[in-house]
């Protein structure tokens, strides 16, 4: 008879013999283990999708140990057919686009460089003094600078004294004095360029005293032997009437309401200052007229104001 694993004898127990039967869930399968029952009560959200589930809408990424990100990248899905069609249609387009960029950019490389080259042009001009001998063309350019009227004044004030130091010059290396209307059309030269300084901002002000220092700079040439002279008398006439012909226009500018002068034109300090340097030419030179013309305006202008 086969001896049982259990006996009442304790003294030949042995625990190690007793075998407990095998556990069977009748309530689980086999396949189900205790994981997943944790995992069935586990209240399941939105986020949750596993341990093993890739998210949808983009690739994950994370760091490893040095804190660098790693990136998996998901397979995109191939474009449909209407947009590869859409998308081939409009490429030439966007590389006409491109390359109107690429030229715009070259463009306004090349016109910087052209603005440069100018700028270093206007500048050589200025420096020697020659802005009022330069062509129309780059006169006008050179007079949208807002302090062009005070350079342009600065460079016919310089040349007429130059033009004057040479004619003492001439006189000097000369045994008889050299006639008025020599003198007369050298410094005429600088009447038209006197004029378009008055047309500049700020300009007619400066045109004023430019004028009158023209004239002074006649009456400094020629001799007692010369002032008597009918020919020099009438040359000297000449030029003071063509001096108050360029004076009457710059009067007109100064007194009109759009001047803008500031501080402004003391009209009647002017007129006293005219009328003295008349007389005095009238006893000393012969010269009967002083910018009679220009003073009328000017006295016309003073009592309007004065009104």
């Amino acid at each position: 008879m086969p001896s049982r694993p259990y006996s009442k004898d304790t003294n030949n127990y042995d625990p190690q013999q007793i075998q407990s039967p095998p556990y069977k869930d009748t309530q689980y399968s086999s396949g189900f283990n205790s994981q997943d029952k944790l995992q069935s009560f586990r209240p399941s959200t939105a986020g949750d999708q596993g341990y093993n589930t890739i998210p949808r809408g983009g690739p994950v990424t994370s760091t490893d140990v040095n804190n660098r990100p790693i990136t998996s990248t998901a397979v995109e899905p191939t474009p449909d057919p209407l947009s590869k069609a859409f998308n081939d249609a409009i490429r030439p387009y966007l590389d006409q686009i491109e390359d109107l960029k690429n030229k715009v950019e070259d463009t306004n490389y090349q016109l910087q460089q052209l603005e440069d080259e100018r700028a270093d042009m206007h500048a050589w001009i200025d420096k020697r003094g020659l802005r009022a001998d330069v062509p129309p063309s780059i006169a006008n350019a050179m007079n949208s600078d807002p302090t062009s009227a005070q350079t342009l004044n600065y460079q016919l004030d310089r040349k007429m004294t130059v033009l004057n130091h040479d004619l003492h010059r001439l006189q000097d290396s000369l045994s008889s004095h050299l006639p008025t209307a020599t003198f007369a059309s050298t410094l005429a030269q600088l009447i038209p360029s006197i004029e378009d300084l008055s047309a500049l901002p700020g300009g007619p002000a400066l045109a004023f005293e430019l004028i009158i220092k023209l004239g002074g700079n006649l009456n400094s040439h020629g001799g007692d032997e010369g002032w008597n002279n009918d020919a020099d008398a009438s040359s000297r006439a000449e030029f003071y009437n063509r001096l108050d012909d360029c004076m009457l226009d710059i009067v007109r500018l100064r007194l009109a309401p759009a001047s803008g002068e500031d501080p402004p034109w003391q009209v009647g300090r002017d007129i006293k200052r005219l009328d003295k340097t008349g007389a005095f030419l009238r006893t000393k030179l012969g010269l009967q007229t002083y910018f009679p013309r220009s003073l009328e305006l000017m006295k016309r202008g003073e009592s309007r104001g004065a009104q």
